[in-house]
């Protein structure tokens, strides 16, 4: 059955009992980490890039729908029914009547030890089907998430600090974490029949949980009491309706549904973290190409206006070469067609200062030709 990611948040808003038991309990605590769960796919995408935030929350829906999302959201539905229906209310119900002072608040320590036993190996569970890497890589990847501290730091409070609050004092933390440890595979098992077989492999997340879970006890051991009244005092409806069922609580899901809140918020702030990663990388992508193209654009805008620049000063190079070879004041060839042909003799042009001075009385070339027709006539005479 598919889980879409915005649908299984829009089941909570921020007034609901299980946000409000969240944020109380760990309110409670000095060393959780404030935490806020996500509500809203697409203002948990804002705030992380107002920009980009439709992109962010589109893939991060998408993301979500992947076979490792949706097992960890199945595993956190399955943490809040629990497979007796005692789930998560036997801690609050047991811390509630002890703090009231009334009988059997202890009386379901050995089923509680088991049903905490199981919510171990499914908050691992989930972690692996989340992260990748190795097991210990796997736990590492959980815990450093906001909504994986919230989720751990809960699992101390509600399934451990609240209903073995007297073993605790006792000093009993390490006993509790070696139980939580031996019980690992057999809750493997009771995962399975939701999970599959791969549920054996949270075992392995488990172990690189165990030392922080440890830690988390020792921290919030010494909050049993102040813990103990911020039940009775925020949640008694919620308590004695629970209690009116004899433990069996069938409306759990209805009235306090903590793990499945706290679980979607970590599947949703795995999916959005690495949606804006894809996204952002993908946007810088587009901005290069948009960058190259502009580029390249501009470039061509360039070379054509070089072009057009060499032709302009090509054409007006030619123009001048043209201009060179045409007269300056052009003559109808009408004008010329009756014009006089100058003669200029030889008195009338200047003597060179080289020449040799011109003979007195010189003949010229007329006397030589009247010698010369003289010579002919006398010749002639002559022969007759």
């Amino acid at each position: 059955m598919s889980r879409p990611l915005r649908a299984e948040l829009a089941q909570f808003d921020s007034g609901d009992m299980s946000v409000r038991a969240v944020s109380g309990l760990l309110g409670v605590l000095p060393f959780a980490a404030s935490w806020s769960p996500v509500l809203s796919l697409d203002e948990a995408a804002a705030r992380l890039d107002p920009v980009l935030g439709p992109r962010i929350a589109a893939r991060a829906e998408a993301l979500a729908e992947a076979e490792g999302p949706q097992a960890a959201l199945a595993a956190f539905a399955f943490l809040d029914k629990g497979d007796t229906g005692l789930a998560l209310f036997s801690g609050l119900r047991g811390a509630y009547k002890g703090v009231r002072g009334e009988s059997g608040a202890l009386e379901m320590d050995p089923q509680q030890a088991a049903d905490a036993g199981l919510k171990a190996v499914g908050i691992a569970w989930a972690g692996w089907k989340l992260f990748p890497g190795s097991p210990g890589d796997r736990a590492t990847q959980l815990a450093g998430t906001a909504a994986g501290r919230a989720l751990l730091t809960w699992y101390v409070a509600a399934d451990l600090v609240l209903p073995f609050a007297d073993n605790l004092a006792g000093g009993g933390a390490d006993a509790l974490t070696r139980l939580i440890d031996e019980q690992a595979s057999a809750n493997a098992e009771r995962l399975a029949a939701v999970a599959g077989p791969e549920a054996a492999a949270a075992t392995g997340v488990l172990q690189g949980l165990l030392g922080g879970i440890r830690s988390g006890l020792g921290q919030a051991a010494t909050y049993a009491v102040p813990l103990s009244e911020w039940v009775q005092s925020h949640l008694p409806g919620a308590l004695a309706k629970a209690d009116a069922l004899t433990g069996v609580v069938a409306t759990a899901v209805d009235t306090l549904a903590c793990y499945r809140l706290v679980g979607t918020s970590l599947v949703a702030e795995v999916c959005l973290a690495r949606a804006a990663e894809e996204v952002r990388a993908e946007a810088a992508a587009e901005a290069a190409a948009e960058a190259e193209r502009v580029a390249q654009e501009k470039e061509a805008r360039l070379v054509e206006a070089q072009r057009r620049i060499a032709e302009e000063q090509a054409r007006r190079s030619a123009g001048r070469q043209q201009e060179s070879y045409t007269l300056d004041d052009a003559q109808d060839a009408a004008s010329l067609k009756n014009a006089p042909i100058k003669v200029t003799r030889a008195a009338d042009l200047a003597p060179s200062a080289d020449a040799p001075p011109a003979r007195s009385g010189c003949l010229g070339c007329g006397g030589i030709l009247l010698v010369g027709l003289l010579l002919g006539l006398a010749g002639g005479v002559v022969i007759a």
